[in-house]
């Protein structure tokens, strides 16, 4: 038509495949699947961070724990979660996702409730590792339907939102969790994340086991020790550089109302809300930064930020400084995931995607397993908590050089 102003057509190379980018950005993401998924990740979120300040607060008073067994206590779970992730990832892709993210949400709500009877910090450990064993599912079944959900090259924007969902409880659960142990002690707390979990179970009843043509791998012939590898190749590296960007985690969440408690600076809820809201804010902002940036600067970019945020917690250890850091933390928490999930997942079969997923998903527990002792140990053997967070900053400094040579060995990294 004579006057009308016409804009070329989007094309993007795919595995040697023209794709209509248009056509791409142009399908739904916010579906009522995906919408549906998001609350159900929420309340999980919630009910698994939710008592993460509670089992160190727990141990430190009542069972008279120091800077290394509360690091034990936060990070034992993780290792029957990595045991547990290779069947997982098998039975999410002949079964369903459905069944990981209910299921796993049920027996995860009983066994978060059984943390009320653990009287004596081995009992403790032994509940936290059945904790470990069955919440991996519900990580591995929500991570891979949110990748099934999404368009190919809307990925990283899936991930960005669904991530609000996952940190935004994350964020904001350790807050839930010293505000309902203020008021009805530890059992509460431990009963209100068992309820959190069981309202995730009930939500993800309406979500669909498969999406579209994506059917069960019943396995193959002509390639069956594809579908029986313990880590999935293309999940490694973004998983390590993961395990590294995230190891604030048990410094936040853990170490961080133990040092306000040592130095009398009051509650640490609204640090966790502050972190919460920017987390959600930046999330919301930055959906599609992912995909238009890359995986390597996106990622680079959110492990500084950890980094300078956990040096920033350690170095002025008072309330403003506690908030300063917090903010500046955000950065890491709002775009290291989406970054690294899309490269996980790229170019993998939709049947292997729960594989793929449990591979990645196994370094996000590694980094608990691996990081609650280690910093409870630089802790303990400095003799100041304050050392957990300069510990907790070198690691995702450590992130850096890591990421530089993943992308050294994959040049088509992004």
């Amino acid at each position: 038509m004579v006057g009308e102003e016409r804009r070329p057509k989007v094309f993007v190379v795919q595995r040697d495949e023209f794709v209509d980018l248009d056509d791409d950005l142009s399908q739904p993401l916010l579906t009522p699947h995906f919408l549906v998924l998001c609350v159900s990740s929420l309340f999980s979120a919630l009910g698994f961070s939710s008592v993460i300040p509670t089992i160190a607060r727990f141990v430190a008073t009542d069972l008279n724990g120091g800077d290394l067994e509360v690091g034990i206590a936060l990070g034992v779970f993780s290792f029957s979660a990595v045991l547990a992730r290779p069947w997982i990832g098998r039975l999410g892709d002949r079964r369903g996702r459905r069944v990981l993210i209910a299921g796993g949400s049920f027996v995860t709500a009983a066994v978060l409730a059984c943390h009320v009877f653990a009287d004596t910090y081995g009992w403790l450990l032994v509940a936290r590792l059945a904790m470990g064993a069955v919440q991996g599912a519900f990580f591995v079944g929500t991570v891979t339907l949110t990748t099934d959900l999404a368009p190919d090259h809307r990925r990283g924007e899936a991930a960005s939102y669904f991530s609000v969902a996952i940190y935004g409880g994350m964020a904001f659960g350790p807050w839930l969790g010293e505000w309902v142990v203020s008021r009805w002690g530890f059992d509460g707390g431990f009963l209100v994340g068992a309820l959190c979990m069981a309202i995730a179970a009930v939500v993800a009843c309406w979500l669909p086991d498969f999406v579209g043509s994506n059917g069960p791998n019943m396995g193959s012939a002509s390639d069956p020790e594809r579908r029986r590898v313990l880590l999935y190749r293309t999940a490694v590296w973004p998983g390590i550089v993961l395990a590294l960007g995230i190891m604030i985690f048990p410094a936040l969440h853990g170490f961080m109302p133990k040092l306000m408690d040592e130095r009398a600076l009051g509650d640490a809820g609204p640090i966790y809300a502050l972190y919460g809201l920017l987390v959600l804010a930046l999330r919301l902002a930055c959906s599609r930064l992912p995909d238009t940036l890359g995986t390597t600067k996106t990622a680079a970019l959110a492990l500084t930020g950890s980094a300078i945020g956990m040096f920033v917690m350690g170095s002025f250890v008072s309330r403003p400084g506690m908030f300063a850091g917090a903010a500046i933390l955000a950065i890491g928490g709002s775009l290291l995931y989406p970054a690294l999930m899309v490269a996980a997942v790229e170019g993998v079969p939709a049947n292997e995607r729960a594989q793929a997923m449990s591979t990645f998903t196994m370094f996000f527990e590694l980094s608990g397993g691996i990081g609650g002792p280690v910093l409870g140990l630089v802790a303990w053997m400095s003799g100041t908590t304050v050392a957990a967070f300069f510990g907790a900053s070198l690691i995702a400094t450590a992130g850096l050089p890591v990421l530089l040579l993943w992308k050294r060995r994959n040049p088509a990294i992004t």
